[in-house]
């Protein structure tokens, strides 16, 4: 069994992680300190699987001038609602910058899909930011029952559009799982 295999073993699917086993796992997720441990969680095996620090970052894209900015509360500006929201961990491997955003989304309603929308938003920029800017990777790790419903706007749409032809293979869109064999593979 080759390392690839042995790690996906001790990886849960996203699309099993409902409501209920993301409970069973960490315990009370909404609000507060409670809301970290799937990124937590997410963080700790990227850096298992990658063999380097996922440090935290606040940089994050404007989407106006289509650069990445380190800026803490874009929202305290004018123009605050040009930033996205910020990468949840940033590597640098072989001299290739690797931003990484991690969600954990569950369980249907109103709440999840704005979530969802905003996640496909944030892609979308990532995607515009790469064909003027090739020598970056995006990470997006998107675990959760819910997220996994609706991967086919991620994957066989957005990423499938004809301007992003050249750059989606620098996007990882996908569960937590799957990322170990992107990451090998890439």
């Amino acid at each position: 069994m080759e390392q690839v295999d042995i790690i996906e073993l001790d990886i849960i699917p996203g699309f099993e992680m409902t409501k209920d086993k993301r409970q069973e796992l960490y315990g009370q997720v909404a609000g507060g300190s409670g809301s970290m441990k799937p990124e937590k969680y997410q963080r700790e095996i990227i850096e298992k699987i990658t063999n380097n620090k996922c440090n935290k970052t606040k940089k994050r894209l404007n989407i106006r001038t289509n650069e990445i900015v380190e800026i803490s509360r874009p929202n305290t500006q004018l123009d605050g609602f040009d930033y996205t929201e910020d990468f949840d961990g940033e590597q640098i491997i072989n001299d290739i910058p690797y931003y990484y955003n991690l969600k954990s989304i569950v369980g249907q309603g109103g709440s999840q899909t704005r979530s969802l929308r905003e996640v496909y938003h944030f892609i979308e920029q990532q995607l515009k930011y790469l064909v003027k800017n090739k020598n970056v990777c995006f990470i997006n790790i998107l675990d959760g029952d819910e997220a996994h419903k609706h991967m086919p706007k991620f994957i066989n749409y957005l990423s499938c559009l004809s301007e992003y032809t050249d750059v989606k293979n620098n996007v990882y869109i996908g569960d937590l799982r799957g990322f170990v064999r992107w990451f090998y593979q890439s």
